[in-house]
């Protein structure tokens, strides 16, 4: 079973199948290491899939920042969302 932790972080990029902008994936990063470990691969995975859905749906190969909470606001489970939405904002991701 894989675990994301802090310290493996980048094994992160192999769900992802479509281009970010970086600053946007950096946030994601950011924001699912705050989530509790068995919350974590879940949501990461239902958030990376929603957001390159949007991407995709705005006929664009990069995902963007408006994909991603797009995303985050229909796949967090609502018991981390306020802190994955702090921990955006942290990051500079405009989440209003």
């Amino acid at each position: 079973m894989l675990v994301l932790g802090r310290s493996d972080i980048g094994g992160m990029n192999l769900l992802k199948s479509m281009e970010w902008e970086g600053n946007v994936w950096d946030a994601l990063k950011y924001a699912v290491t705050g989530m509790p470990v068995f919350v974590r691969k879940g949501a990461l995975r239902k958030i990376i899939e929603a957001s390159e859905e949007n991407a995709r749906n705005r006929d664009s190969e990069i995902v963007q920042a408006p994909d991603l909470i797009s995303a985050a606001k229909e796949k967090v489970p609502k018991s981390v969302q306020s802190s994955c939405f702090t921990a955006l904002r942290e990051y500079g991701v405009k989440v209003d």
